[in-house]
């Protein structure tokens, strides 16, 4: 199983996250990130009692979220629509020193999406075939999504890679219910088990920083909005070495459908220093223009 080097240097643990962040372009971004954060809490002594919601648990909400997230890209209603992922890079006095985007065209199904566009302008079909082998790359590497293959393992897989970095490390706590784009949503929060050592310190003194909260959907059980950020900067040697200055994530998604849900926003922002060298990033997708179209015909 592919999972993170967490023995490598914050650059490369950097590099790893953002890998894991770009790869959600293809598909829900928002429950991946909800799954790698909670599946393994069932383990984990979370709060029995249910303060705001009189017949559900945490560990119940959970539950059923694990279960709808095993359904998606299974809807018998299909959409496509157009992903526009921004990605710029900014310098340490935080001049835009770089900017990128592609556009794609986007499907709730389980097919590939397509590269439309690069910076504005119409994709060439080198660049068109270039992004298709990364995708299926990255696919293979952290999907381990293949033609043919069992649709309720893959998201297993995405769900259950990297689960050793969060197993017994974060305790849920249902924190409240709120409403996201106008349906009603359990609220729960992550906080860090700071009696946990992760057998990595750099990556336990990040995940101690860590403020998650999750918004379940209360009726279908997927995830209606996710933020996560790092509460204070992580230094290495006494910031001789470097420090994680910012991890910032919001993820919004938009429910097309009775179970058929997309990442409608991203934004991430990463803020970090590896000795004198600054690396400061935004990203953003958004997707619009959605559309009914018809089920992708089987292979014969």
């Amino acid at each position: 199983m592919k999972k993170i080097d967490t023995t490598r240097s914050p650059r490369w643990l950097i590099n790893d996250l953002m890998r894991l962040v770009l790869v959600r372009f293809n598909y829900v971004l928002g429950q991946a990130l909800l799954a790698f954060s909670l599946l393994g809490q069932a383990s984990y002594a979370a709060e029995k009692t249910a303060p705001f919601s009189d017949r559900l648990t945490v560990e119940q909400i959970i539950e059923r979220t694990r279960e709808a997230s095993k359904k998606e890209g299974q809807a018998d209603v299909v959409f496509k629509f157009y992903r526009k992922a921004s990605f710029d890079e900014f310098d340490a006095k935080g001049n835009v020193v770089e900017k990128n985007s592609k556009t794609y065209r986007a499907y709730t199904d389980d097919r590939d999406q397509e590269l439309r566009k690069v910076n504005g302008r119409p994709a060439s079909k080198r660049e068109r075939y270039r992004e298709y082998k990364k995708h299926q790359e990255r696919q293979r590497r952290y999907l381990n999504k293949r033609k043919g293959s069992d649709p309720k393992k893959r998201n297993e897989n995405l769900i259950t890679r990297n689960v050793d970095l969060f197993e017994d490390k974060f305790a849920p706590r249902l924190v409240g219910e709120e409403k996201v784009n106008g349906r009603d949503a359990y609220v729960i929060s992550l906080k860090p088990n700071k009696k946990y050592k992760h057998k990595s310190r750099m990556v336990n003194r990040i995940m101690d920083q860590l403020d998650t909260r999750i918004w379940v959907d209360k009726e279908e059980f997927q995830i209606s909005q996710l933020s996560t950020r790092l509460l204070k900067p992580v230094n290495f040697l006494g910031g001789l070495a470097g420090a994680i200055k910012t991890i910032d994530i919001a993820v919004t998604q938009k429910r097309l459908a009775k179970n058929t849900w997309v990442d409608e926003k991203v934004n991430a922002h990463f803020d970090a220093r590896i000795v004198w060298k600054t690396y400061q990033f935004r990203m953003e997708s958004l997707s619009t223009d959605f559309e009914r179209t018809e089920p992708e015909e089987p292979e014969s």
